[in-house]
């Protein structure tokens, strides 16, 4: 048994947003075989009842946490780098010190997202890097409808991103990401040994929920869209979709409701609020609530990289997905079958529409969804292939 400190770029509790999930889920596989402890870097007020409730799971949880000048400052260091913006907005001395003093406690040093990557790099304790998602492909993608200042970020910060991406995939004893498109993306299309696809998984109390009946619909129809609502990827696929996609859906279906639900929703977002059948929750206790009221959910991304939670998510409560190609990366879904793929706001319409139309298809793709992420994505089938790497690592 090893003694595993998984770096973290905030602190993994409460269960909300694909990044808290990933960083609890791929830790608590890892505690399965090894003493984990967790290293937490966060914005102040840290909520104490949150790092209790780690350190039921966990040997340890060390927090350092900072107000958000301090990693503004941080960032503004980083102008003149070569190194991209996102390393410098975490790094601290005092987490260094402690990195310093702690490190020979501990056989594995496991960096989650580039942000903390720094800490372990050149550091004698092997260790291994989430890179998660290529944030660089995210900004690439995101620099062409960029606006105010982010039109001059963007551009600079992907390149820089690719390069660091790249040169931890090299040097680290080992990197995950999350879907093989983002690993083409940050290799280029070479062969790297050290850089593997580790996707994501659901909850467990997801699937135990089972699948639930399509008898709601009549003439007022309800779809959702989850995510995290001030990021950029989530708030532009919301607005799409209303401006562009729904009111299409709402020639057919007159009464149809269209809920956004997630927290922090911006002001774009709320904005979305005053349009007839829209409703913007804000932060819910169960978000889950809300997919299993959905007739269809929508997932109508055109920004980000990785897999998303929010499909898999929806596949696991069996409710029938439309998607763009973008959102649907990472998942070993056939099209049509375990859920209906679309590009562009008009088929987009088309597709959800003609879903809402038939009771049949939405069961036949909700149970075939939910059939495909119990046999292939849960937290205990990717811990088994992360265990076998760390294993590896470690001989």
């Amino acid at each position: 048994m090893a003694r595993v400190l998984s770096l973290c770029s905030r602190l993994p509790y409460p269960l909300t947003g694909g990044a808290k999930l990933r960083m609890f889920y791929t830790a608590r596989e890892m505690a399965r075989e090894h003493d984990v402890e967790l290293l937490v870097i966060d914005e102040t007020p840290v909520e104490e009842s949150s790092v209790e409730a780690l350190e039921q799971v966990f040997d340890a949880v060390h927090v350092f946490a900072y107000p958000a000048h301090r990693f503004y400052m941080n960032t503004l260091l980083g102008v003149i780098s070569r190194r991209p913006l996102q390393t410098h907005y975490y790094q601290f001395r005092a987490v260094d010190k402690w990195l310093n003093e702690n490190e020979e406690r501990f056989d594995l040093l496991y960096c989650n997202h580039v942000r903390t990557t720094e800490y372990a790099s050149g550091r004698e304790t092997p260790h291994v890097a989430d890179l998660v998602d290529a944030i660089s492909r995210n900004y690439r993608n995101a620099s062409r409808d960029s606006t105010g200042i982010w039109r001059f970020i963007y551009p600079i910060e992907w390149r820089r991103l690719r390069r660091y991406e790249r040169r931890v995939s090299q040097s680290f004893d080992h990197s995950f990401i999350i879907t093989n498109e983002d690993r083409e993306f940050v290799t280029d299309g070479k062969s790297f040994s050290t850089l593997s696809v580790l996707p994501n998984g659901v909850k467990p109390e997801l699937l135990d929920r089972g699948l639930s009946g399509y008898d709601r619909i009549e003439s007022e129809p309800t779809l959702v869209f989850l995510g995290k609502m001030d990021y950029f990827p989530n708030e532009d696929a919301a607005a799409y979709f209303v401006n562009d996609i729904l009111p299409t859906i709402r020639g057919e279906y007159p009464g149809v409701e269209f809920l956004i639900v997630g927290s922090s929703p911006s002001d774009r977002v709320q904005a979305l609020g005053d349009e007839q059948g829209v409703t913007v929750t804000g932060f819910v206790d169960e978000p889950r609530d809300y997919l299993q009221r959905a007739d269809v959910v929508v997932t109508p991304m055109r920004h980000g990289a990785g897999l998303q939670n929010k499909v898999l998510e929806a596949m696991a409560l069996g409710r029938p997905v439309v998607t763009t190609s973008l959102a649907r990366e990472g998942i070993d879904a056939v099209e049509d079958e375990h859920l209906v793929v679309a590009d562009g706001a008009g088929a987009f319409a088309d597709e959800t529409t003609e879903l809402l139309d038939s009771r049949a298809d939405r069961r036949r793709l909700g149970a075939a969804a939910y059939d495909l992420v119990s046999s292939k994505y849960t937290w205990s089938q990717v811990g088994r292939n992360l265990r076998e790497v760390v294993a590896r690592v470690l001989e």
